[in-house]
């Protein structure tokens, strides 16, 4: 089995009941690329195991690259643990506020992001590429917080984890039309170089954040870019070669 390794955000680590990490290589955390499934559900398994967290609790969605939030609790605990058919279908945000259930996003240069209340211990996990992050799922993410759990925006901590950077994302123009059409200040987030146009998924992400009511100082941003270290999967260095995993839970250790 392939050793367990993971990125941490030095801001969440502060946390006393929140345990998280971001899966490195070669720990392909995917169920659809990159190998065989069997050796994704032990990977999984082993990933849950270092981080002291079950693995039958374990929950993924769907992803679809859109803005669609579930609610994890009951019977929809341990959905996607070991089989893609039984993952929370249309969504790509999970919030709970159980604790020891694993939530899990999985990415290969789209933006996984974590956003956790330490007074009411809810927490949420999110997958945003591009096209999620037109679509604001920062936004669903933050209100599925406040109207579930009654969480303030203010006391929320947020990180922004490995992604692909402004340094390598190049995009074209439908991309950025994209997101100009949505009402996003594209000159924020977009740089334009030698003609062409980079996107920085971590900084419209975070501007997003900051937009719901976050404090600056509670977004941390990994400034890991996938395109460029060989640490976690990359889908335009390497496509299909597998994703990592950002994993996430409240504990009550």
């Amino acid at each position: 089995m392939d050793s367990c390794r993971f990125w941490r955000s030095s801001l969440l680590s502060r946390e006393p009941n929140l345990v998280h990490g971001a899966t490195q290589v070669p720990m392909n955390m995917a169920l659809t690329v990159g190998g065989d499934s069997d050796d994704t559900v032990a990977r999984r398994r082993a990933a849950c195991a270092a981080l002291s967290l079950p693995f039958d609790r374990l929950t993924v969605a769907e992803q679809v690259h859109g803005d669609r939030v579930a609610v994890v609790m009951g019977e929809r605990i341990g959905c996607g643990r070991d089989r893609t058919e039984t993952r929370l279908p249309g969504v790509d945000g999970l919030v709970t506020d159980e604790p020891d259930v694993p939530l899990m996003a999985l990415g290969a240069d789209c933006g996984l992001i974590v956003i956790y209340d330490p007074e009411r211990r809810a927490v949420a996990v999110g997958h945003a590429g591009w096209r999620g992050t037109a679509k604001r799922l920062v936004y669903a993410l933050v209100r599925h917080l406040t109207a579930a759990y009654g969480c303030r925006c203010e006391t929320l901590v947020a990180t922004i984890g490995p992604c692909a950077g402004v340094c390598c994302y190049e995009v074209k123009e439908d991309v950025v039309a994209t997101f100009a059409a949505g009402g996003h200040d594209t000159a924020t987030f977009v740089d334009i170089r030698g003609g062409a146009m980079y996107l920085d998924v971590a900084r419209a992400n975070a501007l997003q954040l900051e937009a719901c009511g976050l404090r600056r100082e509670k977004i941390d941003v990994a400034g890991v870019c996938t395109i460029c270290s060989d640490a976690f999967y990359s889908h335009r260095r390497a496509p299909g070669a597998g994703h990592f995993g950002m994993i996430v839970a409240i504990t009550e250790r």
